[in-house]
């Protein structure tokens, strides 16, 4: 089967810490643009975060931001229906926190430096990391999964997702919605690899022809994000390593 493009969350997966395209990568990249197969980014990061890293990284101008609320293509920004405002969301954040009874620190009120610990990400780069519309990453403490998925049950018209950094409250769209707003558009077609590595990406591996399941540095695939996708596929090294190794695996049955 040859794959028509190759849709791909970022950190963790084809980025390593700090948002940095390593050289197995950066040449994987390369090997697929000279095959014709676009890669697409659908990621939680910000509309000015993504677009910054498809010019950065000559990824081709199209992609999904903050978990599928919206899509950038060359012909402009589709918003999906979907799509909550940040300032409502800090608003069922202080509820969810009440319902579950845990504190929760939105990242908005992390300092620079607790951002940077977390995220590996240079000074420079957290406003862009900062200018969220339509989602709000935040942090819980330890131990609380259960309670915060209860309480989020109970809140029509907000998601709640783990990433690999940050707990994420959204409207009820996922990085699924992104790829159907880009299917609608003509913007990719089938048959679609994807490559993730946390329960937030899902939604779209699911609706991949092919889903690759990246592990964690920590060693193997999250095990919610396995239990999700049985049928994906494990890629053999953590982020940008195990993706590019796959990608060529890929492309090498291709010729088969």
């Amino acid at each position: 089967m040859k794959v028509a493009a190759v849709l791909t969350d970022l950190d963790g997966t084809l980025l390593d810490h700090g948002g940095v395209l390593g050289e197995d990568a950066r040449l994987a990249v390369g090997e697929l643009r000279r095959h014709g197969i676009p890669v697409v980014p659908l990621t939680s990061k910000t509309e000015v975060e993504l677009r910054e890293l498809l010019c950065r990284l000559d990824l081709g101008g199209i992609g999904g931001f903050e978990n599928g609320a919206g899509v950038v293509s060359p012909g402009g920004v589709e918003v999906s229906e979907k799509a909550v405002g940040v300032d409502r969301l800090l608003q069922d954040l202080a509820e969810l926190s009440s319902l579950c009874g845990a504190a929760l620190t939105p990242v908005s009120e992390l300092s620079v430096a607790q951002i940077r610990r977390i995220t590996g990400l240079p000074r420079a780069k957290v406003p862009a990391m900062l200018a969220r519309r339509f989602g709000l990453p935040f942090l819980a403490p330890k131990g609380a999964e259960g309670g915060l998925a209860a309480a989020a049950a109970r809140m029509p018209g907000v998601r709640l997702t783990r990433g690999g950094l940050f707990w994420h409250l959204s409207g009820t769209h996922g990085k699924e919605d992104a790829l159907e707003l880009l299917l609608r558009a003509g913007l990719v077609s089938r048959p679609l690899a994807g490559f993730g590595d946390a329960p937030n990406d899902a939604g779209f591996l699911a609706r991949c022809d092919v889903a690759i399941l990246v592990p964690r540095a920590t060693g193997g695939v999250d095990a919610g994000l396995a239990a999700a996708v049985p049928g994906g596929r494990e890629a053999p090294f953590p982020a940008g390593r195990g993706w590019a190794a796959t990608v060529r695996e890929i492309l090498r049955e291709e010729k088969r």
